[in-house]
């Protein structure tokens, strides 16, 4: 941008000095295509199929269709985006940017005739070209930062950051190992991946990111960020306030803060042109001071009337005199009344509207502001965030009365539809509410069932079956004792199953009751009925004392008699077994843990962990149905909080958990 030249004025998408105008076939193999952007060194390309234009290939489509289908047997017209926004070489550049945030693209299509495929213009060359300059030294990077950065674990697969970057339609996510950022991956990295017909589902993150990523302090300026993005060739930075990880500053954050700035931009300029226009109340009439004035407000896409302290109009801009239908008028050195009389009826409400707020706007120093709507020359309705500023001479009398309004119609009729949505809310709720009622009714039904029906065959079946091993064992011999005493097990374990399964659905249906729960004491009781149930065993419990929660305590037993029980039964074959309970700071907050020394399982096997049934070794080695961990599961859940687990075989395994408080 050079220097001088006012945001965006005149500024237009043919202006941009480097468009992207590599054209690829459709029939070229999406590998082969993503070599070509790497090697053209461009973020897309024109997609042709016989001189006809069928979409653009970016790597965020790429990325979009490998989830899809394997990416060696896609051809690029399968992958490519038929539909980006499109522009011409005239659309502003402000436009622009606003259709890229609008359909949440990072391309956008210059197209000047019907039949020509065009060009491509990047997000980046069009922030280039908005100058950057002239916004971001107003803010810093915590202002415009993404707060919430997307992470994934190190150990991820590509598939899964792939699908997180889909989902949330972002470019970048961050590689966490212990809490802490460790590299990035960005739909580049996985350009570089598909155009080399890398089997990605084999990946994980660790064999794939770009490690020590740069950082930037939240509060250097977004223009400092900036220069640091285009010195390093890169469109992601880590943010950090005080050695702590805080978020992710992209080149779309900065884009998608510019009208914002742009606005502050012109209070700026307006506040200080005050003292200047102090000193030339006399010249401002003339034409030098209006031409002056003019400039400013002109490169404005808002509303901007400037008056005198008799509120007589002394300077619009273009889009005022739209707006109110005046641009053929000779508006100076009147009032809004006065105007009212010679400006279309649709308009002249707004008008008297405008004079009837300048009183309360001299009498508010900071500014008064409300909401106005008007018929707009087109014929639709448009609103406006009118804000007045008084400027006073040094004496205390009245200078002028800067009108600022921008068109919000977009903005109210967003909440115009949320207030609908929510009229109707409570019978939604209402419906939904009746539907779980019915539904908990037919659980209950189908828990009594289970109770009921299914416990009295495997009674009968355990009762006869101990009969006839005590009445004919001379008769059925070794070999058919033994099978029968296989029997009386099965039907001891199906109803030890059967009792899990009603227990796992009381604690689902069960309402919580929070309140103060000593968790250390209730982990000491609970390792107390261990130890007495089997004194024989020289096992050490470290508890951490002093351990509070928020949370159902009798829920919370269950969790931690699941826990401790199965570390209790883990760790049997161990020479010194030991268990403990603790909490401890993580990167998701404050945590619970309990963990052992015992056999330990796969890192494979962890997220198969809170799955009902899922067991990881054979009945005759370790007892239980699989539903303990699933019950643990369910009952985190319902207190907002998560669990995970960490182990190998044969080092122990520690089980983390949070609740939501």
């Amino acid at each position: 941008m050079t220097p001088g030249r006012q945001p965006g004025r005149g500024g237009t998408l043919g202006d941009i000095r480097s468009p992207i105008t590599l054209r690829l076939s459709a029939e070229m193999p999406l590998a082969q295509a993503l070599g070509a952007l790497l090697a053209n060194r461009v973020s897309g390309a024109i997609v042709m199929c016989d001189e006809r234009y069928v979409g653009i290939i970016t790597e965020r489509s790429a990325a979009r269709a490998c989830l899809d289908a394997s990416p060696s047997a896609l051809m690029l017209g399968e992958a490519c985006d038929p539909s980006p926004p499109v522009g011409h070489s005239g659309t502003d550049l402000r436009e622009g940017y606003r259709l890229l945030v609008r359909h949440g693209s990072r391309h956008i299509r210059i197209q000047d005739q019907p039949d020509d495929p065009g060009v491509l213009i990047s997000e980046t060359e069009l922030l280039a070209a908005l100058g950057v300059e002239h916004f971001t030294h107003l803010a810093t990077v915590g202002h415009v930062m993404s707060p919430r950065a997307h992470t994934v674990p190190i150990t991820a697969g590509v598939e899964q950051a792939i699908r997180q970057m889909r989902q949330y339609n972002i470019g970048c996510v961050v590689a966490e190992s212990g809490g802490l950022p460790v590299g990035v991956f960005t739909f580049h990295d996985l350009t570089v991946l598909l155009s080399r017909n890398v089997r990605i589902g084999d990946l994980t993150l660790t064999d794939v990111i770009t490690r020590n990523p740069i950082c930037v302090e939240s509060s250097v300026s977004v223009w400092s960020a900036a220069q640091t993005m285009q010195q390093h060739g890169i469109r992601h930075l880590l943010v950090t306030r005080g050695g702590h990880f805080v978020g992710m500053l992209s080149e779309h954050d900065i884009v998608a803060g510019l009208e914002g700035r742009y606005v502050a931009l012109l209070r700026e300029i307006i506040a200080e042109q005050e003292q200047e226009l102090i000193d030339q109340r006399v010249r401002l009439a003339r034409r030098e001071g209006e031409e002056r004035l003019r400039r400013i407000i002109e490169s404005t896409p808002d509303m901007i009337v400037v008056k005198d302290g008799e509120d007589r109009w002394l300077i619009s801009n273009g889009t005022g005199l739209r707006l109110f239908g005046l641009s053929s008028a000779d508006y100076a050195g009147r009032t809004d009344s006065e105007l009212a009389q010679i400006a279309p009826p649709a308009a002249a409400r707004s008008l008297l509207n405008c004079a009837a707020t300048n009183e309360l706007a001299w009498n508010t120093p900071e500014g008064y502001r409300y909401i106005d709507s008007l018929t707009c020359p087109d014929g639709l309705t448009c609103h406006l965030d009118v804000i007045k500023k008084p400027v006073f001479n040094a004496d205390g009398s009245r200078q002028m009365l800067v009108v600022v309004g921008r068109d919000i119609t977009d903005r109210v009729a967003m909440e115009e539809q949320v207030r609908a949505l929510n009229a109707t809310l409570e019978e939604r709720v209402a419906q939904r509410t009746d539907e779980l009622s019915a539904t908990l009714a037919e659980l209950e039904s189908f828990s009594y069932s289970v109770s009921h029906d299914l416990r009295t065959p495997l009674r009968a079946i355990e009762g006869f079956s101990s009969v006839v091993m005590e009445e004919h064992a001379v008769a059925l011999g070794p070999e058919g004792m033994d099978h029968l005493r296989r029997v009386r097990d099965a039907a001891c374990r199906m109803a030890s199953l059967i009792d899990d399964l009603l227990d796992l659905s009381r604690h689902v249906r069960k309402p919580l009751q929070r309140r103060d729960t000593d968790l250390s004491a209730t982990a000491s009781s609970i390792a107390r009925d261990f130890c007495d149930s089997a004194p024989e065993r020289e096992l050490r419990f470290e508890i951490e004392p002093g351990i509070h929660a928020e949370c159902d305590p009798v829920l919370l037993r269950t969790v931690l008699e699941n826990l401790i029980g199965n570390a209790w039964k883990f760790t049997r074959p161990v020479p010194h077994p030991c268990i403990r309970f603790g909490q401890r700071r993580e990167a998701e907050g404050q945590v619970f843990f309990v963990a052992d020394n015992g056999v330990g399982f796969s890192r494979a096997d962890a997220t198969k962990l809170f799955t009902p049934f899922q067991r990881f070794h054979a009945a005759t080695e370790f007892e239980g149905s699989g539903i303990g961990l699933a019950t643990v599961h369910r009952i985190v859940q319902r207190h907002g909080g998560w669990i995970r687990a960490e182990s190998q075989p044969g080092k122990g395994a520690t089980f983390l958990f949070s609740l939501g408080t």
